[in-house]
């Protein structure tokens, strides 16, 4: 037992303890899409999420804070109701759902997304 105990001291002994560093995580931001319409032109405080598809998630680091996700349907402007809050060294999820509660931005009228595919 001594020197099992011996042995371990010597590894201890020589194992350098330097400073460890802690990496924070990176902010992040994933949209999801799983309505039946397809978004293009994604967009949240100037982070470009390109097209997300049917079924299909987009994920980038941005900067922390607070915006509206805008987007186009068929070449029309939309944003959704409410901001999207993304808090530092986090990685914050967004889905767009056919109930997701959206804003026309022709003529400010709230709506949901899924009514969009009957148009």
């Amino acid at each position: 037992m001594r020197k099992f105990l011996l042995a371990c001291l010597a590894l201890i002994a020589s194992c350098s303890f330097g400073e460890i560093e802690v990496v924070p995580e990176a902010t992040k931001l994933s949209i999801q899409n799983n309505s039946d319409v397809q978004l293009s032109s994604v967009v949240w405080k100037n982070t470009e999420f390109k097209d997300i598809g049917f079924g299909r998630i987009s994920m980038r680091e941005v900067s922390d804070g607070y915006g509206f996700i805008f987007f186009n349907v068929k070449d029309k402007p939309y944003r959704t109701r409410l901001p999207v809050i993304c808090n530092k060294h986090r990685h914050e999820q967004f889905l767009f759902a056919n109930s997701t509660s959206i804003i026309d931005m022709n003529d400010d009228n709230m709506i949901t997304l899924g009514s969009l595919n009957a148009n």
